[in-house]
């Protein structure tokens, strides 16, 4: 059995490049054989700043687009992101995707792919 690994495309700002790193990264990743990547879009999400009025340890989510991001993250073994560098930090959509959940993130590797012009 291969390990479900989600390949995080962590910008959505137009124009982006990390979908071009994310789908090199993930043939790699099927070249590799021991993995079933798939490709993750936060955009293809529509996460607005985080609007829980729950705590995410606590999974009561209230929102449809809350409750298709566990899903999406939930069912992954591991997780690489794809991050582009935005003045010298990560990208504002990863964070906010990161802070929606809790549980799903819990005992699963991660790694970060990070590309940028100065330092990525």
């Amino acid at each position: 059995m291969k390990h479900q690994l989600n390949i995080i495309i962590g910008s959505t700002r137009p124009g982006r490049a990390g979908p071009v790193f994310a789908e090199w990264l993930e043939t790699f990743a099927r070249e590799h054989g021991k993995f079933e990547p798939v490709l993750t879009d936060i955009a293809a999400f529509n996460l607005p700043v985080l609007d829980e009025p729950h705590h995410p340890r606590l999974g009561n989510y209230q929102n449809d687009h809350t409750k298709a991001w566990s899903k999406a993250i939930d069912a992954a073994d591991a997780f690489v992101f794809v991050a582009p560098e935005y003045n010298y930090f990560a990208a504002p959509a990863i964070v906010n995707a990161i802070d929606y959940l809790a549980r799903e993130w819990k005992y699963k590797p991660a790694a970060i792919f990070s590309y940028g012009g100065v330092s990525g």
